[in-house]
């Protein structure tokens, strides 16, 4: 049973619904129009319809995937305005630096420097939104 943050292929879950589908019918042998035939035939709509919404949300298939591919260096710049009590405010802008997922651009790690040392921090090891394998080897610092 997948837990939640687990990343999980394409491929695995169109098997799980698949599965999902049999289980509605198994049992079913009520003549079409029954009530026992419409709940089974409302379940079977509720597993296309989030086959559909997974379809749609851009995922492809992780047979070739499943290969680790490397982090993509981005440096972002933000604005940051801070008021204070005494009346006064300051705006900066910040860089934060990030190492981004190659296939969909979501966040999978990031760098901080501390001290005057940079420090990396947060390293995924797949990414959150796509699933694809992050490769972290050899990756030590922003490009």
């Amino acid at each position: 049973m997948a837990n939640r943050g687990d990343v999980i292929s394409v491929d695995k879950l169109w098997d799980i619904f698949d599965r999902e589908r049999e289980k509605a019918w198994e049992g079913v042998d009520a003549p079409i129009g029954s009530p026992e035939w419409n709940a089974a035939a409302g379940k079977i709509d509720t597993i296309n319809n989030i086959c559909e919404a997974v379809h749609d949300m851009n995922t492809c298939s992780r047979s070739d995937g499943e290969k680790a591919k490397k982090p993509v260096w981005k440096v972002k710049q933000s604005m940051v305005h801070t008021d204070y009590v005494d009346g006064s405010a300051d705006t900066r802008i910040i860089e934060r630096a990030s190492w981004c997922c190659p296939v969909c651009d979501w966040f999978v790690g990031e760098q901080i420097e501390v001290f005057g040392r940079k420090h990396n921090q947060q390293k995924k090891n797949f990414c959150d939104r796509c699933g694809q394998m992050i490769d972290w080897e050899g990756v030590n610092s922003g490009e």
